[in-house]
Parts: structure tokens; sequence; C-alpha cells
């Protein structure tokens, strides 16, 4: 199905204006409960980095020597293959940071990448690794990247010294497994002992939590998704395990008087992580959520939920700083949907309906038989995800997330 959205002047579609937001407190790949627009990150600077306080990089960086470690493999190019394993907030985009600087001060090259397009905005590069390494989007065991001999891409690879991937634990142990035997491919005309070495002897470094996102098995079972996570692929005997257990975030002065209660909060989520708290009943795990954690009175669950998470909306929705601030989490798409109509109605201003012109692909080979089945308002009603929805209505004010593929 083709779905194409109608245009005005110049090819740009007629809309509104709306406020250009990002979300910062909602934290990484989570932004589905409210539309905002994503705008590019520059890359990090020098004055980034004088940003954080010297005593706290220091802190971070002597949880786990990951930089004494891994830069001699890097100078005698001896290669590894390293994991930096941390909850959130324990500083790793700031080792990552550290890592590249320090090689790229001497002229070499560092490729650092991330497994999802917000995780990647945190660092230099700004690239994704589908995008940095041509993963096919569909994978199977045999599967490679599609990085030839002697092509520009495939002559920077072997000039890098490192290479740094943060967000391991949501991809596929194909994709690194796609990586290895590429980099095997490439790097065997330089030395043929890389043939046998790990991402044919060059330096990697992944870093994640595996408390978090695992890699998304459509109606898998927990052993498919345990078998399909990098743990479970022929690269993990190779790999030296770093850990970092200090939560760097909460350690700065300008949190305020409410650190305890983020501590708190912290230590209840790693508990969780760690099944330290909860029951199994049916082998299905259940945990019980503080009670201030809940919204217990209300009669309609998402006016409750708005009204909590965004108090006074109609006077402060104009406000930047306001809706930076704030964002809700949603399971399913409906219930996405459901709430984003529910903020769209509070929100008084003008609005437009945009409309998509659906239509069967004229390359299919049964496109004749498919038309008089599938007609325009069949199509209309398709909702999916990946697809926009038939219907696009905004308002002036109204926040709008725009979202890029993987492989970009």
């Amino acid at each position: 199905m083709v779905r194409t959205r109608a245009t005005g002047r110049g090819g740009r579609p007629p809309v509104p204006p709306v406020v250009a937001t990002r979300d910062r407190g909602c934290g990484r790949g989570h932004g589905r409960g409210r539309a905002t627009r994503a705008a590019p990150a520059d890359p990090p600077t020098a004055s980034d980095q004088d940003q954080i306080p010297i005593m706290d990089a220091l802190i971070a960086l002597a949880q786990a020597p990951v930089v004494p470690i891994v830069i001699p493999g890097v100078n005698e190019n001896k290669g590894g293959f390293f994991f930096l394993y941390g909850f959130g907030g324990t500083g790793k985009t700031f080792i990552w940071r550290t890592l590249a600087s320090a090689i790229r001060s001497r002229g070499d090259i560092v490729l650092t990448v991330a497994s999802s397009g917000i995780a990647s905005l945190l660092l230099p590069g700004d690239r994704t690794a589908h995008s940095r390494f041509v993963i096919p989007l569909n994978l199977t065991e045999d599967s490679t990247c599609n990085i030839k001999q002697g092509t520009p891409l495939a002559n920077l690879i072997v000039k890098a010294k490192l290479i740094i991937w943060d967000e391991e634990p949501m991809m596929h142990k194909y994709c690194f497994e796609a990586l290895d035997k590429t980099l095997r491919d490439i790097l065997r005309f330089k030395d043929t002992s890389n043939l046998e070495r790990p991402f044919g002897g060059k330096t990697v470094i992944l870093g994640g939590d595996f408390r978090q996102i695992l890699p998304v098995i459509p109606k898998g079972t927990r052993q498919d998704i345990v078998n399909a996570s990098l743990n479970s692929s022929y690269l993990w005997p190779y790999c030296q395990l770093l850990t970092l257990t200090k939560n760097m975030r909460l350690q700065g002065n300008e949190i305020g008087p409410h650190v305890d209660e983020l501590r708190d909060f912290s230590d209840w989520i790693l508990a969780i992580g760690d099944g330290m708290i909860g029951s199994s009943v049916d082998g299905n795990e259940k945990v019980q959520i503080p009670d201030d954690l809940l919204i217990k009175e209300s009669v309609d669950p998402i006016s409750a939920i708005v009204e909590s998470t965004y108090p006074d909306f109609t006077r402060c929705c104009n406000d930047i700083g306001y809706l930076q601030q704030r964002v809700i989490l949603a399971p399913t798409l409906d219930m996405v949907e459901s709430i984003n109509q529910y903020m769209i109605l509070l929100n008084h201003n003008s609005e437009k309906s945009y409309l998509s012109s659906d239509t069967i692909c004229s390359s299919d080979q049964t496109y004749s038989a498919l038309e008089h089945v599938h007609t325009p308002e069949f199509l209309n009603t398709i909702k999916c995800s990946g697809v926009p929805n038939h219907a696009l209505t905004l308002k002036v004010s109204v926040p709008v997330m725009l979202l890029r593929n993987i492989d970009r």
C-alpha cells in the first residue's frame, strides 16, 4: 500500500505553525505518549565536556577502568571486544565521549554509533549502527553488512582505531554477527590472522543495560528473546565485561531537595530489574506499585493521567518549557491515539485536518485484482505501526515529533 499526504505549494504540507520541542524528561526512546519535534543535536564540542564537573568525571571513570583497559589495546592495535554494563545515569555517555576525544585528539578515527536514532543524538557523529555499517533490516544467521572491499566506507573502517556502539541490548545478535563477518572479511587483507579474530581484530566496545528493553521478537517466547540477545551469540565468550555501578545523576547539587526521593525511586527500579521485587504467578512476574505512583481516584483514566501530568494544560499549552518537562508513556498505539486525541481537544486553537491518498502499489503482481478488493475506503481504515493514520489533525501550538528511519 502507498500512503501519501496532500502537499501545498513547493511540495510542503500546508500545516499550521507548530512548537518545536524536545523531550528531555522522558529518557531515551520514550516519546510515545506525546508528539514532539526532535531537533537534530549538534556534535558535542569541548565546551560540552567542560560542563561536566571534574570530580563527577573522575568518579565515573573510577567505577570501571575503561580507559586504561581500552586505550592500550587501541595504541598497540591488539584489538579487543568489551561490553560496558551499567544502568542509566552511571556515566556511559561521558565515557564514550572521553574515549572518542582521547583517540581523536591525536588524529586517529573513532566510529561512534547507537542502536536507536534518539540514543545516537548523544554521541559525536549522530549515526545509527544500521546507517554506519549498512546492516540489513531483515537479518538472518548468514547476513552480512553491505560493505564491499575498496569502497570509501571499507577504507574508513580499516583506518578506524575504535568502534563504540551504545544501547546494544535492544539489538538482535544477528546485527553484531553480521558486523563480525564483514569486518573479518575486510580486515583479512591487512592481516590474514584477522579472519580468525572477533571483529577482524578491531577494538570494539559495546554498552547498555540488559535490564532494559531486549530485542523485540514478534510473538516470541521468553526463550526466543533470550536466544536473540548478544549473550547468546558465539561472540559473547570473547567479550570482556566492564561494570558501572554508581548513579552519577544523583551526585550533583542541581537536583535539589528531591534527591532522596529520586534515589529511592532509582533503587526501586533497579531492584525490579534485578528480580528482587515482585512475585511470579503462573509464570508471570507481578510487581506491587507504590501508592505514591498511582492515580487511584478517577472516573476517566485518560483525563486523570492528563490532569496529573499536565496540570492547567489549557493555559500552559503554548509554554515550550512546560511541554519539555512532561511526557505520558503508553503501552499500545491505540492508547497513544486516544491520549493524543483527548489532548488535542483540550487545545482550543484553530485546527486543520489532512487526509492521505491511499492506493495499491502498482508494482505488485496482483495489482489488477487487489484494486477491486482493496478499495480506497478500506485502505483508509488501516492503522498499523509504521504507517500514519489516514486523517492527521493539527492545531496551532500542537507539538509534532519527526522521526527518521533507523538506516539513515
